[in-house]
């Protein structure tokens, strides 16, 4: 999964990929060639991950990993094709928006309306798709005088429905297309077609106001919004464990930013955990919800897709609860699976397969 990390200039980007990245126990930033992103393997903490390996004893522990893009001032000053384009692989957009008041760093606009930010970002999105939409229209208007292709006829009209949606200033996350009509566009990686979550920058005087602050975006807080002060977070990855903690208590600040913004990227992703295990190693794996058990099985290895017999599962909370793998036996909680069973998050799976 990839998640690129995109707002205004002065915004706190570059701080914001810094906390999640100090936090997360990441692999080192590595720039790309243009220099204008900067990329890092981020783990994903999961204490049912914890648990198991706790269990196991295995010789290797693999969390998942999340691939997070920094793209600092991508928005509002002129855009820089490189860095555009490596926002446009990823999977999500983590929108950040500045919430925080620094008379030392001035917003790009003088004051701070982050509503007006996220109109200003949307609208640029809106701007950048509309471009690559045209163009293709007509570059298709030539193709097609010259000889008629079912294949360019249909993604001219998907096309055309694409831009009628952004003439009226609509993502393309509102178009609705069955999944053979939705591959048409998916060489495009629009930007307004991407899932978007929000991520606000706030002062360490407003910790404690995340809610109210959200409110007055018009998001569901719950679903699509996460907040940190970047700056708070930078502050705390210098001190020791006891002082952190004894500053996160004076503070109110129940959880670090990485974990929370992470976990919200599942969600809206629709991201499902599932887990091997054994002596060897105790691994979490990414799926979609609603992917099967051999979807599963190919996430591991292909091999173990072509020639799968069964999926042996057990839920996390069935094996903590009742203390192991041998315990949720006598249980009655392990189960046998085909093909076709939709995997849960927090499913623990053997693949049973021939060689």
């Amino acid at each position: 999964m990839q998640l690129a990390l995109v707002g205004l200039p002065a915004a706190g980007v570059k701080t914001v990929f810094n906390a999640i990245t100090s936090w997360a126990d990441s692999a080192a930033p590595q720039s790309t060639s243009g220099g204008q992103n900067r990329i890092a393997v981020v783990k994903v903490p999961d204490p049912r991950l914890d648990r198991i390996s706790s269990a196991f004893s295995p010789r290797k522990t693999t969390p998942g990993t999340v691939e997070l893009i920094e793209s600092p001032g991508l928005f509002g000053d002129k855009i820089e094709a490189r860095s555009l384009a490596r926002v446009r692989e990823a999977d999500a957009l983590v929108v950040v928006l500045r919430v925080f008041e620094n008379l030392s760093v001035p917003h790009l606009d003088e004051t701070i309306d982050p509503a007006r930010d996220l109109d200003r970002i949307l609208s640029e999105m809106l701007l950048s798709d509309l471009a690559i939409v045209e163009n293709r229209l007509e570059r298709l208007k030539v193709s097609l005088q010259k000889r008629k292709s079912d294949e360019e006829l249909l993604e001219r009209d998907i096309l055309l429905r694409c831009l009628k949606l952004l003439n009226q200033d609509q993502r393309l996350s509102e178009l609705d297309l069955p999944p053979t009509q939705e591959k048409v566009l998916r060489g495009f990686g629009f930007l307004t077609q991407k899932e978007m979550l929000v991520l606000l920058n706030i002062g360490d005087n407003q910790i404690g106001q995340e809610e109210e602050l959200s409110a007055g975006l018009g998001i569901d807080y719950e679903k699509c919004t996460c907040t940190l002060c970047a700056d708070i977070e930078a502050e705390l990855a210098t001190m020791e464990a006891e002082e952190r903690e004894e500053f996160m208590r004076e503070l109110a600040i129940q959880e670090l930013a990485a974990p929370q913004v992470l976990r919200a990227a599942y969600r809206l992703l629709k991201i499902v955990t599932f887990f091997t295990y054994g002596e060897d190693e105790c691994r979490a794996w990414q799926v979609r919800q609603g992917q099967t058990a051999v979807d599963a099985a190919g996430q591991i290895h292909s091999d173990l897709a072509r020639g799968f017999i069964r999926a042996e599962v057990v839920s996390f909370p069935d094996f903590d609860r009742l203390g192991g793998i041998k315990e949720a036996k006598a249980a009655g909680r392990f189960r046998l699976e085909g093909k076709e069973y939709p995997v849960v998050d927090g499913d623990m799976i053997i693949i049973r397969h021939s060689s």
